[in-house]
């Protein structure tokens, strides 16, 4: 909408002011509307034109903007002086525009937002001495849009010592897949001290000086799918699926650490077939699984290694229940085959009533190594001391329960906003620092101190709903002692889930029990 003068002479007609159909803060960019979202927002455009955000996660939105303004009003409108609390900000970044070939999914930006939520109702109702806002950034459907959101996070850090009143931004977290857009956001926030936190990024060429993972790298995520298989080697016959689209460095770095581990053993140099993933820009026909469901069934092999994204699975495990060679196959009664990958949890896409039945005809089993097993940790099967208080506020909080927790997106946010917000109280329950909140310095300085003992006592390191883990110099900032079960999907009747697998503490050092 514009509004015009209109010139005496000529009738000249100049525009004074031009409205966007982007509000709240936010700058239209190709088409979306891209930015930070202010904090008491309730209902914000992401896209031009559109009434609103996602209905799928509208209502988390708005939670969350409710409790931004409560956290605000307790600082300016207190009861009395002894509920006065002061509040820093957190920005949240992730996709909000989501598409079947976007970078996440509405259900995954809604379980991602409820982790957060969570995590931000059960600091805020602690006595930690200081209250915690949620701020929103809206990167773009392919992460490519994060600019606007990086340069507003930047003008909210502050600078120097932060009073009480200023309410600085203190951290990031979200960044959620492991391509090329990511690391440029990362190097952004970083070149500006601005501490960010990942939940899921797992590919170990992600990196910044400020950047901190709570999950497992590819690499350790293989090195568990080796430790599991070096008891179970099946017959010794492998095959490669592999998501061909190299900007995504999440199937190129998963593919480089499989063959690495399991290239030679299981000949997968020789036995392999690529497809077009589905996620992000792509050229030609997405998801294409008959030929390498063809030619794996014509190898014998039984354990297949994936290398792409958890949306594409389905689509490879239906392949083999239609395809002639899987149905004939001599064995097919009695041995499985197996589709190994690296994930964040088990995917919502192979649970359904329809996928379910596939993989039974198919006789085909997945095992997923990921930082979080849910379906086991809901029955009492390994669970972290923390899991059962995460379950319970994200359920009450939130509003999620159950499978659909089981992707892992929830409560990998949910602990990479326990990162920041230890680092934050950590800060303000020192002497010192009465009538001060941390600078991004601050914060910085106490993440990289979340170690774990030598004698692997957990003082200092983060106690997340996934398990303990901490950080040490000299890994890139990824987490260590960090747990990484091996989930076998379906479960069989009366199953145990193998001892997980846990990422090094360094030479000499132990993990907390």
């Amino acid at each position: 909408m514009a509004l015009v003068l209109v010139g005496a002479a000529a009738g000249i007609v100049v525009p004074i002011l031009t409205r966007s159909d982007c509000q709240d803060g936010l700058v239209e960019k190709e088409g979306e509307c891209v930015g930070l979202v202010d904090a008491s927002t309730e209902v914000p455009v992401f896209r031009p034109g559109e009434k609103g955000p996602d209905k799928e996660f509208a209502r988390l939105i708005k939670r969350i903007a409710m409790e931004n303004e409560r956290v605000r009003d307790v600082w300016e409108h207190p009861k009395g002086e002894a509920d006065k609390k002061p509040y820093v900000k957190i920005a949240m970044l992730l996709p909000f525009n989501t598409s079947r070939s976007g970078a996440m999914t509405a259900p995954l930006v809604e379980h991602s937002l409820a982790g957060a939520y969570a995590a931000q109702r059960n600091a805020n109702t602690t006595s930690s001495g200081v209250n915690f806002q949620l701020l929103l950034g809206n990167v773009g459907t392919n992460l490519n849009l994060w600019q606007p959101a990086v340069d507003a996070a930047t003008k909210l850090t502050g600078s120097g010592k932060n009073k009480d009143a200023d309410s600085p931004l203190v951290g990031v977290m979200g960044l959620p897949n492991s391509e090329k857009d990511t690391q440029d956001t990362a190097s952004a926030l970083s070149a500006k001290n601005i501490p960010a936190v990942s939940g899921v990024l797992s590919s170990p060429n992600i990196k910044a000086r400020t950047l901190f993972k709570t999950a497992p790298n590819n690499r350790n995520s293989v090195t568990a799918l080796d430790r599991y298989l070096k008891k179970r080697p099946g017959n010794g016959k492998g095959f490669l699926v592999w998501d061909s689209r190299a900007e995504d460095d999440y199937v190129t770095n998963t593919k480089a650490e499989i063959l690495a581990s399991f290239g030679t053993k299981y000949q997968l140099t020789v036995r392999d077939k690529s497809y077009v993933g589905t996620m992000g820009p792509y050229e030609g026909a997405p998801a294409a699984m008959a030929p390498a469901a063809s030619s794996l069934c014509e190898s014998g092999a039984d354990t297949v290694f994936v290398a792409g994204r958890d949306w594409d699975l389905p689509e490879l495990v239906d392949a083999i229940a239609k395809d002639a060679d899987c149905q004939a196959r001599e064995d097919r009664g009695t041995k499985p085959i197996r589709i190994l990958r690296v994930s964040t949890g088990l995917t919502s896409r192979l649970t359904g009533t329809g996928m379910r039945k596939a993989m039974e005809e198919a006789n085909v089993v997945t095992l997923s190594a990921a930082p979080t097993d849910i379906p086991s940790w809901r029955l009492g099967q390994d669970a972290p001391g923390q899991f059962q208080t995460f379950a319970t506020t994200i359920a009450k909080d939130a509003g999620l329960r159950g499978a659909a927790l089981d992707d892992g997106y929830a409560i990998m946010h949910y602990d990479a906003s326990r990162v920041l917000m230890k680092a934050v109280t950590q800060f303000r329950n020192d002497e010192g620092n009465k009538g001060q909140l941390p600078s991004k310095y601050d914060v910085n300085s106490n993440i990289s101190n979340m170690k774990v003992g030598a004698d692997g006592d957990c003082g200092d390191c983060v106690r997340g709903a996934s398990g303990d883990f901490g950080y040490t110099s000299g890994n890139d900032n990824w987490p260590v002692c960090k747990s990484v079960p091996v989930i076998e999907y379906p479960r069989p009747k009366g199953y145990s889930p193998p001892k997980a697998y846990r990422t090094s503490p360094g030479e000499g050092a132990s993990c907390p029990g």
